[in-house]
């Protein structure tokens, strides 16, 4: 039987975050607009946790022993899109209204990356199962 080691699942699910962690991006080319240079950038936020546990608990007279284990984790991402705006009075940061909406994108995909982080530890837990009973 497996146990839930929660510093295993926060290693795979921060290597799937790395790119993901606090940083701002350049997500194209610099536009010239009239008198102005506007560059796209983003700012990219993640954030995670994880939990576990296990033991037993001590049976009651004439009750068998309860085991014990648990787990849970999750995370969220927040992307926000900005312009740098660079003309003749200087250089200045514009951010976009309802940026969330753009980030839902990227949390399709983590949860996706995550589901499948638990899909394949199921599997191989089953096999594992499996195997040990034949």
């Amino acid at each position: 039987m497996h146990e839930f080691d929660p510093a295993v699942v926060l290693e795979q699910i921060s290597g799937s975050l790395t790119k993901f962690s606090e940083s701002l991006n350049v997500i194209g080319e610099p536009i010239q607009v009239g008198e102005k240079i506007v560059i796209p950038a983003v700012v990219a936020r993640a954030g995670f946790g994880a939990g576990g546990g296990s033991g037993t608990c001590p049976s009651k007279e004439g009750e068998p022993s309860a085991g014990g284990s648990g787990g849970g984790g999750g995370g969220g991402v927040l992307l926000t899109p900005i312009f740098l705006v660079v003309d003749s009075e200087g250089e200045r940061l514009l951010t976009v209204p309802g940026a969330a909406d753009v980030a839902t994108t990227a949390v399709e995909k983590i949860k996706e990356t995550v589901t499948g982080i638990f899909s394949r530890r199921e599997k191989k837990k089953a096999e594992d199962e499996a195997e040990a009973e034949g």
